[in-house]
């Protein structure tokens, strides 16, 4: 018999007994947020995909990310620019280290940080200064300041995850990635708040503060990695790592309005990264520009020094998706689109449109598979300090163990026939665009959203876009494309095929060269 609402309310109460759980204003508060979520639940307990599980999105082979494509000659600025007059000896790396210290401690009121140890930023500078005196090369990233989502470890930090909940661990060493970067030249500048647990897109932190978006104060500066987000956007540092499960870089990346890149799964390593949802979690930057990100990117995922190219030599072709991604969007931003896609065939790319509807099933999957994998990855906290965690994520937390798991099963069946069907709709362009959120960013403290007549919590409506490529594993870039008419950022996203990182980053570069006004309200006084 297929499930119906009534049908799962009394689930949900049969769940709430198994778990001994007897509080019945906790029970209502499970009941009305799954309300909001029914409609994609019961679609998919009904449907019947025929896909195999997705397991895990596809992890790019050997050597796919490094795929060069023919290019137009130039160097890279911004970060890249930085670590050469540092490697030169034109610029000091204690100076601009200096610099970025002074800039944080006057956004010292934004929360962007969780910790910063001032003494360990300047000895790392003055130590890359030392190597420069002695004629070695520091590396590609040498005295960039580079702030790490507290969410991975970082050598003499604790790493708290946004949380109280579980007790916070000293590190005595980095996490892979972090590694990476220190062994460019970067100078690891401390860690970055997050939305608790990395489970939310507002960054209101019940343990660190709520952080601030620095260019837009009134509103959220997105999450989960909303700390990454504001500390690139405010100018204290050009690059920080970021993670992102449902579109948490590229939700804080829009909107703070900076550039924000979701690598292919798996083309960073996540070792000694907490969990949120090991199907759908990415490591990857938070930049200035689409030259900074890729910069960072190569780094992080051990590639060589500026293999993801420059400038593409011809304009790219791109796939715009409709249907659910024209669904329910704010005007300003669709009309930003429509301007953008005019300038695209005026400077000679080729630009199609499709709509997906396999994608319509993608809301529901994704919902039961990030609240399956989060609620496991922290059974212990649930076991013996759910009251220690703030409300909106003990709530989701709670409501994961609500799904049956066939509707976890059906949903990896689910992803297959979603990626299919995108890569199938990309066809031999080189990337598929979408808007990276369908409104501008709420104000702080609203709990729901309304774009054309659809209701949905800030959450659900901030990750409609995004979320579809946590779930396919494809990379995905979101790159500031101006404002609406309320002088808002809008920002569009960049999707390619799984391991074509490359690509994706040389149509960003593309695209960010098609906006004149982009580099206006970018800070580059480091």
């Amino acid at each position: 018999m297929p499930i119906d609402r009534t049908r799962y309310a009394q689930l949900v109460d049969a769940i709430a007994a198994l778990h001994g759980e007897t509080d019945t204003a906790r029970i209502d508060a499970w009941q009305q947020r799954l309300a909001w979520s029914y409609d994609d639940f019961i679609a998919l307990e009904n449907a019947l995909p025929a896909a195999e599980p997705i397991v895990s999105p596809p992890v790019p082979q050997a050597g796919t990310p490094l795929q060069r494509l023919p290019q137009a000659s130039g160097q890279r600025e911004g970060i890249a620019e930085m670590a050469r007059d540092v490697r030169g000896g034109r610029t000091r790396a204690s100076g601009i280290a200096e610099a970025a210290l002074e800039a944080a401690r006057a956004w010292r009121h934004a929360n962007m940080f969780t910790a910063l140890d001032v003494d360990d930023v300047t000895a790392q500078a003055e130590a890359i200064d030392a190597q420069i005196a002695r004629r070695m090369d520091p590396g590609p990233l040498a005295g960039v300041p580079i702030a790490i989502k507290d969410l991975m470890a970082v050598r003499g930090y604790r790493m708290t995850g946004g949380s109280l909940a579980r007790e916070p661990r000293l590190m005595d060493r980095d996490a892979p990635v972090v590694a990476r970067l220190r062994s460019a030249g970067a100078v690891i500048f401390g860690t970055t708040n997050l939305h608790e647990l990395a489970f939310g897109v507002t960054s209101a932190n019940p343990h660190f503060g709520t952080v601030l978006n620095p260019r837009f104060e009134e509103r959220i500066p997105g999450g989960s990695s909303g700390g990454s987000g504001a500390v690139v956007a405010s100018g204290v540092v050009p690059v920080a790592v970021g993670t992102d499960t449902g579109g948490s870089i590229r939700i804080p990346a829009a909107c703070c309005g900076i550039v924000g890149f979701k690598p292919s799964y798996g083309a960073v390593d996540r070792t000694d990264v907490l969990p949120l949802a090991w199907s759908l979690d990415h490591v990857g930057p938070l930049a200035r520009t689409v030259d900074d990100a890729a910069t960072a990117f190569e780094v992080m995922a051990g590639l060589p020094e500026g293999v993801t190219g420059g400038m593409p030599s011809r304009p790219p072709s791109f796939v715009c998706l409709r249907g659910t991604f024209a669904e329910a969007v704010e005007n300003g931003i669709a009309q930003r689109m429509d301007e953008l896609e005019a300038t695209w065939r005026s400077a000679g790319a080729r630009v199609t449109a499709t709509a997906v509807d396999a994608l319509a099933m993608a809301a529901g999957a994704q919902f039961v598979t990030i609240g399956t994998e989060a609620a496991a990855a922290n059974a212990d906290i649930m076991a013996a300090a759910r009251i220690r965690l703030g409300e909106d994520v003990r709530l989701r937390f709670e409501i994961a163990r609500c799904f049956p798991a066939t509707a976890y099963v059906k949903a990896q069946r689910i992803r297959t026939e979603v990626r299919d069907a995108l890569l199938e709709a990309l066809g031999d362009a080189d990337v598929l665009i979408t808007p990276t959120l369908p409104c501008a960013p709420p104000p702080v403290g609203q709990t729901v959203v309304s774009v054309g007549g659809r209701t949905l919590p800030t959450a659900a409506m901030l990750t409609r876009f995004t979320s579809p490529f946590n779930m396919t594993g494809l990379p995905a870039l979101s790159l500031p494309c101006g404002f609406d008419t309320e002088g808002l950022p809008v920002s569009v996203q960049i999707i390619g095929r799984p391991g074509e990182d490359a690509r994706v980053l040389a149509a960003g570069r593309w695209v960010e060269r098609m906006l004149p006004s982009h580099h206006v309200h970018v800070d580059t006084t480091l």
